[in-house]
């Protein structure tokens, strides 16, 4: 239908009446076999089975003529079939080569009935005619076998009482080839269906064995970097340790009191360091499980993270804080503490020589954010998301001068992502920020804020 829509122009528009037609018919489409989808192999060996077959025919019905009453009837047998059989060989086409062949064995099948005069038993000879060209699945052998059965039963056919057979005898032969041609139809339905069902199903298996490849090989990965990793960074304190015990315990009576207090300072700092390994892998492995209900106070941990980094290590500086106070989000106050320790401690690591690291926070309108910057290298974006993987670190390997086992910002995102926040790293202007984006809660009642910097 076309409407014209100002300056004679035509604009076509869908009528309801046709399209549910067309419809109806391109979902019958579906349930006729087309041969042009069978692969070029397969189809390939299907047409040679009909060829041998229709070839077996020449001699045999040749050989019936010869010795019935007409030896004449030869060449009606010879021509015909050899002419077809020539066809099906030689031509280009797929679909001229199916319907030569197809058409020989029905010509085959109608010589049959005839050189038999017309004898029920050899009617049968269709069916199997029709059973064997349904190897080609496609629906032109099955619409030139009711038409030729229409055809030839109508038009040349003889019944056994010698009388010409009428357009109603060979309408129900016909009808009978259609039964059977809809019989194959709805076999090569079924098998297709269980084919394209067996295809998903092994397609779904190589996607999972794929990933699974993938996954071991990512345990390997990762196991071998653990291995790698841990030997180093838990052999060096405990290497410490040994040393300053020993020294102790040999050398303990002639060391002075400051000697003495050095050393077991550096196995304190040696322990500390162990326990931060140790928790960082357990928290790493155990973080899964969230509090619905929990809401803490970002100023309180800031502080509190702040002083204890300050304390905790040799010679380290002091950290800057400037959060909003009350600043609330919606997150466990360890898992907060977690996660501003190890950011904090990584500032301290990786920052440049008296820098001072610089914790920030608040609350905007797309929620709570933290802030861990320090001034220090520049930090390579492209790589930055690998920082956050397990057992990671960019001056990774056994000769690397800074402490860690590349878990700390793996702890970081994995606290964050359980209770719905996001990490990002920037770069700019000599310094790398993390920074940090919580879910907002409502501020804290005061009794609240009280117990939490207890």
């Amino acid at each position: 239908m076309v409407a014209y829509a100002g300056r004679g122009q035509a604009v076509p528009m869908s009528s309801p009446s046709l399209a549910q037609p067309a419809r109806a018919v391109a979902a019958a489409a579906t349930w006729l076999p087309r041969g042009g989808t069978l692969p070029a192999a397969d189809w390939a060996w299907r047409h040679r089975v009909l060829c041998l077959l229709l070839a077996l025919h020449v001699p045999v019905l040749a050989l019936v003529a010869l010795l019935g009453e007409s030896p004449g009837e030869v060449l009606y047998v010879v021509v015909p079939l050899g002419a077809l059989l020539a066809v099906a060989a030689v031509a280009t086409s797929r679909r001229v080569r199916s319907l030569a062949a197809a058409l020989g064995l029905l010509t085959a099948s109608a010589l049959t009935v005839h050189l038999f005069d017309g004898v029920g038993e050899a009617h049968f000879h269709y069916f199997v005619t029709v059973a064997v060209i349904a190897l080609y699945q496609d629906w032109t052998v099955y619409l030139l076998a009711i038409g030729f059965v229409l055809v030839q039963h109508g038009v040349i056919a003889v019944r056994p009482d010698g009388l010409a057979s009428d357009w109603g005898t060979a309408a129900l032969h016909a009808a009978a080839v259609l039964a059977e041609s809809a019989v194959l139809v709805l076999f090569w339905r079924a098998n297709e269906v269980s084919r394209v069902q067996q295809e998903q199903l092994r397609a779904e298996l190589t996607a999972g064995s794929a990933s699974v490849q993938a996954q071991l090989a990512e345990t390997d990965r990762i196991r071998a970097d653990l291995i790698g990793t841990v030997s180093h960074e838990f052999r060096t304190p405990l290497t410490g340790i040994r040393g300053a015990a020993l020294t102790l315990l040999k050398r303990g009576e002639r060391l002075d009191p400051s000697s003495r207090t050095a050393l077991l300072h550096a196995v304190l700092d040696q322990q500390e360091r162990l326990s931060r390994l140790l928790e960082n892998m357990l928290i790493a492995a155990r973080a899964t499980a969230v509090d619905p209900a929990a809401v803490t106070d970002v100023d309180a941990v800031a502080a509190e993270v702040a002083m204890l980094a300050s304390a905790g290590r040799p010679g380290a500086g002091p950290v800057s804080v400037v959060v909003e106070t009350g600043t609330a989000a919606r997150i466990d106050r360890q898992a907060l503490h977690q996660v501003l320790a190890n950011l904090v401690d990584n500032a301290l690591q990786h920052g440049a020589a008296g820098a001072v690291p610089l914790v920030a926070g608040g609350r905007d309108e797309c929620g709570v954010w933290v802030t861990v910057s320090n001034e220090g290298q520049v930090l390579d974006l492209t790589a930055a998301d690998r920082l956050f993987e397990p057992f990671t670190q960019l001056d990774s390997g056994a000769t690397r001068d800074r402490e860690g086992i590349g878990v700390g910002l793996y702890v970081v995102r994995r606290l964050v992502d359980v209770y719905g926040g996001s990490v990002d790293v920037r770069s700019e202007a000599g310094w790398v920020t993390v920074e940090v984006r919580l879910q907002p809660a409502l501020p804290l009642p005061r009794a609240a804020l009280m117990d939490q910097r207890v």
